[in-house]
Formats: structure tokens, C-alpha cells, sequence
């Protein structure tokens, strides 16, 4: 997890150092602790591959660097004198992010907008064993656990400077930045390149969302949703008006909030909405693959150097 930080000549960013109150939350997106995703069409994560000549890693060659990193910090917090639990990447495979429309009618029939999936999230976070123990520790023994895992402030000199100017920084100290190194060797090429291919997904749904061919397909899909009684101008405002409100909706809300995921479906595949987005975030992808070559091709080689050591951690 990095920090933005500031810049001569750039927007100042900051990031406060967290207050006692939320070192939970903190620690917790360090370790990984995610609800899972299955990737969906325009999936706002990194770019779908390298560029021609660059072996991209697999999904289980992924999930295993995962894993090995995970056990790595745990064996880094134990020698700190702290405990600490692997978690898995995707505990909830059925949950699924859609950055531009939910285009998957069987999964919008079945979940709607996540709704049902939301209290089992929910439920994962509370019983999460490492924010059950460090919510148990004293203060100091709390921000301790934090630094242990994450490093120091004085520490922070890990550098990454993303598409626009924002640069993130990061502790070259703590078990998360050691499980990068015995990893990946070469800690800092590591965090540069893998932060800024993290962050390109989100760049790419910025460009695609900026075409006109984008808004007028949105538009067409609002008309659509308008005239079968959905009046919501796009997605994301039909989703927040059911996803807001989870810890009150019933069954009639539940039913509703399937029947209006079923015609975002519906209504992105009859106004042509998915081509567009498919067609696009293709496009972009591609664009953004060439732009940042070198480093797409720098994140692979250093995964691909991983794998046995990681295969070494998970077999002892």
C-alpha cells in the first residue's frame, strides 16, 4: 500500500498518518484482506497483458506469488512478536466488480447488484482474524503491530510516480517491503513498476469514459432503462441506490434491486453498450500497454524470477 506524497511543481497530496482509531482499517489493507473478484468486461484492474514478448503471468502463478507473500510476512511478523494470519485473495469468488455496466444477466438474475453478496463481505471483514487481534492489543502495542508490518515514516523512501503527476511513496522498511525482497529482489524496481501497472486500470476506464462515443451510448442505455421505469441517468447511480441502504433492504428491496441489475443487462446488450465498452476498453488498453511497455515487461520478468522462490517459501 503506498502513500501519495507531494511534489515541486505538482498538486500537493497527502496522506495524514492514521490516528489510533483507524490503524485497524490500516492494517488490514495492508495485509491483503480483500472480498475477491472474478474479472468482468472493462475490469478496472491492470492491463489484460504485456506487450507482444512479455510472458504474462497466469492467475494461479499470480495467486502464488499471493500466497508466498502472505506467508512471508506472517513468518516476519512472528519473528517481531506479533501475530499474524494469512488471509485468502478471493474468499468470495462470486464477487464481481463491473466498472462500467453490469453485463452478465445470469450473475445480475442471481446477485443483482451484489446485494445478497454483501453481508457475507461484511461478515469477513468482522471475523477477520488479524482485525480481531490487533483491535485487542493496547494503543501502543496496536501502532507497534502497524510499523512492524507497514515501516516507519522516517523510512519512507520508495518512489512511484503514476500517469499524471501523482507520485506514491512507501516505507523501504517493515515485513511487507521484506517479503518484496525475498521475493522480488530488487524491491525498489519492484514497487515502482508494480504500482504503476496496479494504478493503469483505473486510468484506462478514466480515458474510455472520456469518449464520445462512451457518453452517447450511455445516454442511449439511460433512455432504455427510463422507459422501462428505471430512471437512473447511468450505472452507478442505479447501483448506489440499492447498495447505500444494505443494512435496511428487505426482501421486496432485494427483488427490486434484481429487477433493475436484470435491465442494466438488458439494456446494455440492446442499446450497445457492452460493444462499446468492450470495443473501447480494448482500445485503451492497447494504448496504454504501448505507453507503459517497458514497465509492464519490467513487472513480468520480476514475477517471473519470483515464482521459484515463492514455490521454495510455500514448500517448507
Amino acid at each position: 500500500m503506498g502513500r501519495r506524497l507531494s511534489r515541486p511543481g505538482r498538486r500537493r497530496l497527502r496522506t495524514a498518518r492514521a490516528p489510533a482509531a483507524g490503524l485497524v482499517l490500516f492494517f488490514l489493507a495492508l495485509t491483503g484482506c480483500s472480498a475477491g473478484r472474478a474479472p468482468a468486461a472493462g475490469d478496472a484492474g491492470a492491463p489484460s497483458g504485456p506487450p507482444a514478448g512479455a510472458r504474462t503471468a497466469t492467475a494461479a502463478e499470480q495467486g502464488l506469488l499471493y500466497d508466498a507473500e502472505q506467508e512471508l510476512q506472517r513468518r516476519c511478523m512472528t519473528a517481531a512478536g506479533f501475530r499474524f494470519w494469512v488471509t485468502s485473495e478471493h474468499p468470495l469468488p462470486e464477487a464481481r466488480d463491473f466498472p462500467y455496466v453490469v453485463d452478465d444477466l445470469g450473475w445480475a438474475r442471481r446477485y443483482g447488484y451484489g446485494g445478497v453478496i454483501q453481508p457475507r463481505i461484511e461478515r469477513l471483514r468482522r471475523e477477520d482474524p488479524n482485525r480481531i487481534y490487533l483491535r485487542g492489543l493496547p494503543e501502543e502495542r496496536r501502532r507497534a503491530a502497524v510499523a512492524a508490518l507497514n515501516g516507519t515514516r522516517d523510512g519512507e523512501d520508495l518512489r512511484a510516480e503514476l500517469p499524471g503527476g501523482v507520485v506514491m511513496g512507501h516505507s523501504s522498511r517493515g515485513c511487507q517491503v521484506a517479503a518484496w525482497r525475498q521475493l522480488y529482489e530488487d524491491v525498489r524496481g519492484w514497487y515502482t513498476a508494480s504500482t504503476l501497472v496496479n494504478n493503469l486500470g483505473g486510468l484506462r476506464r478514466q480515458r474510455v469514459a472520456a469518449e464520445p462515443e462512451y457518453g452517447a451510448a450511455m445516454r442511449s442505455w439511460s433512455a432504455c432503462m427510463r422507459e422501462h421505469g428505471f430512471p437512473y441517468r447511468d450505472p452507478l447511480e442505479a447501483r448506489a441506490a440499492f447498495l447505500s441502504r444494505q443494512g435496511t433492504a428487505h426482501a421486496v428491496e432485494r427483488a427490486r434491486e434484481v429487477r433493475t441489475a436484470v435491465q442494466e443487462a438488458r439494456c446494455a446488450r440492446d442499446t450497445g453498450l457492452n460493444a462499446v465498452v468492450r470495443r473501447l476498453d480494448r482500445h485503451h488498453d492497447r494504448l496504454l500497454r504501448q505507453e507503459h511497455r517497458a514497465t509492464i515487461e519490467r513487472v513480468e520478468t520480476l514475477r517471473a524470477a519470483a515464482l521459484p522462490r515463492a514455490r521454495a517459501v510455500l514448500a517448507r
